[in-house]
């Protein structure tokens, strides 16, 4: 079935469509409407009570959800969303939204009232995620917009504070609290020291005051001096088991050596963080990842261990049993950009939930030589191997994932015939030849919405001469001949976002197509024009 559980229909309202035009905007416009689309969609799911209650709302209900998910992925098929909330102001790819804008709008409006009620701090979301994950993304932000009161906080263990919280996570849509620290923060000294004391531990407090006295070091024999001491303190910890110790040395001791630079006392750090990378202490840092607020400090000394703490990390992520952990781990390892063999050797393993994560970790950390490997996935037995194996063939984007996928047309999972469809949109720029003929076909067999109108938008992006005509023949009234053959009004929403598609193809030669629609006998494709005459 297709989104919110319906094929192919024809819609009934227009007023839906109209509200949805893009309106002038300042610089960085496209980016604005992108969060305007997302707003819209809240809204209207709000209106109905959330994602649960689209089946019982009333039928305009129902195609006002559906028009505004159909906008916001045509939106995102264009480009990614970076959205964060800081001191209660939108900020769009690192650009503060000007607070006029954000309150002149009421959907903007209700939407930052949202945001804040729920505590979220960024929302990401990739180019082209499906309109399935917008939606679930939607309807995860139409909750009440009072917070739950009276749950403490459970502190994790090593001082740190609660673990980063998700509040969604699909394959290309990502919710994070408020709370989260940005990961490129640069860590500070004070990080590691308020690690080691935060719980009162006499051997957290002693690597504190050798650390204390690091601070102070400004020759290189004082320095030396300290870590000698400090590496001490590393065995200790490491003896004792203890994470928590270590990972404030890890984090201090990487705060130090970005102060000191190449000046006196780097040889002596660079020391303490070769002793540091022993394996029993790398495995003790790794398991501190899924609680640390900030894993940068962390993932540099990882870094510097190699495969080695690569093979760490592989393994502790099969291993864990709840989602945050594996994310941390799952996140750390595309991090590290590094193992991509071992991960390949991981595809042998019999489980099926180990294949797919290091399916994914193969798209998301760009080993394009894993494409050959891939290919067989295409016909697996499980189908959520074959899902992944295609998403993770489209991030590659090789001519010979784009070659597997653009066979998959006819595929008999619709999320693998929408993958397909995007792989010929993204074939024009990368080079590759791809028939507009085969997928003109398809879209005529095609029954599922979502499909259907990543096609189009497929053949706008194509522009070869075929698509133009195909977009063409859509998007326009049927002639007398093809009404006599039994050729039937496309519908409203189908010559929609044909025309769209041919304004991606032609720009300004569209124009002549536009006017004609000008005074279309169907209202909605009449404003559709009108908009994009405009």
């Amino acid at each position: 079935m297709s989104l919110l559980g319906y094929r192919r229909h024809t819609p009934t309202s227009s007023a839906a469509l109209q509200s949805t035009a893009p309106a002038p905007l300042l610089d960085g416009r496209a980016a604005i409407g992108r969060l305007r689309a997302l707003a819209t969609l809240v809204s209207r799911l709000a209106v109905v009570g959330g994602g649960r209650a689209i089946m019982e709302a009333r039928p305009e209900q129902q195609q006002a959800v559906r028009e505004a998910v159909r906008d916001f992925a045509s939106r995102m098929r264009e480009d990614g969303m970076q959205c964060r909330l800081i001191d209660g102001q939108f900020v769009l790819a690192g650009a503060p939204l000007p607070r006029e804008i954000a309150q002149g709008d009421p959907d903007l409006r209700d939407f930052l009232s949202r945001c804040l009620a729920l505590s979220v701090g960024g929302i990401a979301i990739r180019q082209g995620a499906s309109p399935g994950e917008l939606l679930m993304l939607a309807t995860t932000l139409v909750r009440p917009r009072t917070p739950p009161t009276g749950v403490p906080a459970v502190p994790a263990a090593g001082g740190e504070r609660n673990p980063p919280r998700e509040l969604l996570r699909s394959w290309s849509v990502v919710v994070t609290a408020g709370d989260v620290v940005s990961t490129t923060r640069r860590p500070s000294f004070a990080d590691g020291l308020a690690a080691l004391t935060a719980e009162g531990d006499p051997e957290g407090s002693r690597a504190a005051t050798v650390l204390g006295a690091l601070a102070t070091a400004k020759s290189t024999k004082a320095t030396e001096r300290v870590a000698t001491a400090l590496i001490a303190v590393v065995d200790l910890a490491l003896a004792r088991g203890d994470a928590a110790v270590l990972d404030g040395i890890v984090r201090s001791t990487i705060a130090h050596l970005h102060v000191v630079g190449d000046g006196p006392g780097r040889l002596a750090m660079e020391r303490v963080l070769r002793s540091l990378q022993r394996r029993p202490i790398l495995e003790l840092i790794a398991r501190q990842l899924p609680r640390a607020t900030d894993r940068t400090p962390l993932l540099e000394l990882l870094a510097r261990a190699g495969d080695v703490s690569v093979e760490l990390l592989v393994s502790l992520l099969m291993d864990a049993e709840d989602p945050p952990s594996r994310r941390a781990y799952f996140d750390s390892i595309v991090a590290l950009d590094l193992g991509g063999t071992r991960v390949v050797a991981l595809l042998r393993d019999p489980r099926w939930f180990v294949v797919r994560n290091a399916i994914a970790l193969l798209g998301d950390m760009g080993v394009e030589p894993a494409d050959e490997v891939l290919l067989p996935y295409m016909q697996h037995q499980d189908d959520r191997l074959r899902v992944a194996a295609a998403r993770t063939l489209l991030r590659l984007g090789t001519p010979k994932a784009m070659q597997q996928l653009h066979g998959a047309i006819d595929d008999r999972l619709p999320e693998i015939r929408r993958l397909s469809a995007t792989s010929y949109a993204l074939a024009g720029s990368m080079g590759i030849r791809a028939p507009a003929v085969r997928l003109a076909a398809a879209f005529e067999r095609e029954m599922e919405e979502d499909v259907a109108l990543e096609m189009l938008a497929a053949l706008g992006r194509l522009g070869s001469a075929d698509a133009v005509q195909r977009l063409l023949r859509i998007a326009l009234p049927p002639q007398s001949s093809d009404i006599e053959a039994g050729a039937a009004m496309r519908e409203s929403y189908l010559r929609i976002a044909a025309l769209e598609a041919l304004v991606k193809a032609r720009g300004g030669a569209a124009q002549v197509a536009i006017d004609q629609l000008l005074k279309d006998p169907d209202p909605e494709v009449a404003a559709a024009a009108q908009r994009l005459r405009g």
